[in-house]
């Protein structure tokens, strides 16, 4: 049993109910995608390659999960646990009143695929192509995305004791 697993009697974020529907957690979603990557890896290793890949993906994409979940959140795809319901479908304002900066940033934000733009390198572009940084600074501050810069769960990065990670997760 994953330690996520553990954590699904009622007191757990993923059981966590906000108008009338469950809202899920970063955490279980996180704890998929962790053992998705153990696989991958483990199967070009050709053996089982355990605990460092657990590490390994909360190195190299444990962030990038978190702000893409933000993203996710702001534009109403999805509502995380994580997040304030306040900021779920905030930006389906900016589309219904056609503020295109908003929108122009939003997707700037996603157009690697790979990562999410941080809040310096919108600044940057935004000098460099001249736009009125005020503005600019008005949009970044309702994206929040250093909101997502969450720490994983400090249990996962250690081995052994799943339970802990419960206990953790519960308090």
């Amino acid at each position: 049993m994953s330690p996520v697993e553990e954590m699904t009697d009622g007191e757990s974020p993923e059981h966590q109910c906000w108008l009338g529907a469950e809202v899920p957690s970063l955490l279980p979603a996180a704890w998929d995608e962790i053992q998705r990557h153990k696989w991958i890896e483990s199967e070009k290793a050709r053996r089982d390659v355990g605990h460092a890949a657990v590490v390994d993906w909360l190195g190299r994409f444990w962030w990038r999960f978190c702000r893409w979940r933000r993203l996710e959140h702001l534009e109403g795809v999805r509502r995380w646990y994580e997040f304030s319901h306040d900021d779920f479908a905030k930006v389906l304002r900016a589309i219904l009143e056609d503020d295109r900066l908003t929108l122009v940033i939003i997707e700037l934000m996603k157009a690697d695929h790979l990562r999410v733009m941080n809040d310096l390198e919108v600044i940057e572009w935004a000098r460099d192509v001249g736009l009125p940084m005020e503005r600019v600074l008005e949009v970044l501050g309702v994206i929040h995305i250093n909101v997502a810069r969450l720490d994983p769960p400090i249990e996962w990065l250690r081995r052994g004791n799943s339970h802990s990670v419960t206990r953790t997760l519960k308090s």
